[in-house]
């Protein structure tokens, strides 16, 4: 048996005993949503590898509680799939965003709809650089980024800060969240190693490029995409680092999503809230 078909079957067994041991049955709804969610994160996960690995499992999530619900079950995995990574890029948008997603394969439709974000602060311990500046707080976030022009990593949210190091094109880092002035907190390994701008970044798509590059998401044999890491220069082990309290904010928001397919129209109304480590979670 395949090692990560194998893994799903696992997971799914654990699960089951553990819904059975504590309420002696599991709705069919929860079900639903717990399948797909180790299907979706296990795809998403080997899609998007290496450190991305938490945008595998926030689509898988999402692909999960489509799956569970009424307006994902007349979509096919493929489709929820696509739709959970367009549903985790919505929620990404700092703003009250309305976005269309269409199915390039089935015709089915969808409009999801994002309310204003809410924040709560929670403070947290963060491991840096003893070169790089601390900051109070940041909004917290867990996702890639590629660099779209050369860029110097400086040591504190501001130009003038001097410069750490410099990323190429290309690179992908990695934000642990952003300064209200949008500068990304990078980090490596879980330390942080400096700042840069949001406007010279955009957010790393691993589904959409497995997509260009015509990779079948239905397949359980997904290989991980070619990355260009950033950073990949600094030996952590041979730099001095400390630690400081920097308070964190968690945001939620409302969604609304509506799904059309050939066996009509279906709408879910819930709330999306990051968890501890900044991904995006539905219901």
């Amino acid at each position: 048996m395949n090692r990560l078909l194998r893994y799903s079957v696992l997971i799914v067994a654990a699960l089951s005993v553990g819904c059975n041991g504590t309420t002696g049955s599991m709705r069919k709804e929860d079900l639903g949503s717990a399948l797909g969610a180790v299907g979706g994160a296990l795809i998403g996960a080997k899609v998007a590898g290496g450190n991305n690995r938490w945008l595998g499992a926030a689509i898988g999530g999402a692909a999960g509680f489509y799956a569970g619900k009424m307006i994902g079950r007349s979509l096919d995995e493929r489709d929820r799939q696509a739709l959970a990574a367009q549903t985790i890029e919505v929620l990404d948008q700092p703003a009250a965003t309305v976005s269309s997603w269409q199915s390039d394969r089935s015709g089915a439709a969808a409009q999801i709809k994002t309310g204003e974000i809410s924040y709560k602060s929670e403070p947290r311990q963060v491991k840096r650089l003893a070169a790089v500046e601390a900051v109070p707080s940041i909004r917290l976030e867990n996702r890639e980024y590629e660099t779209t022009s050369a860029l110097r990593v400086r040591s504190g949210p501001g130009t003038d800060y001097h410069a750490i190091t410099t990323l190429q094109p290309g690179d992908l880092v990695t934000s642990a969240g952003r300064t209200d002035s949008g500068w990304l907190m990078l980090v490596k390994k879980g330390v942080t190693v400096g700042y840069v701008h949001g406007d010279y970044v955009k957010p790393y798509n691993p589904v959409a490029q497995a997509k260009a590059k015509g990779i079948d998401l239905d397949s359980i044999e997904v290989e991980p995409l070619p990355r260009q890491e950033g950073f990949a220069g600094i030996d952590l082990d041979a730099m001095e680092t400390t630690t400081s309290t920097v308070t964190t904010q968690l945001g939620c928001r409302d969604v609304q999503i509506s799904v059309t397919t050939d066996k009509g129209t279906n709408n879910e109304t819930t709330q999306a809230c990051q968890k501890s480590d900044g991904v995006w979670e539905l219901g």
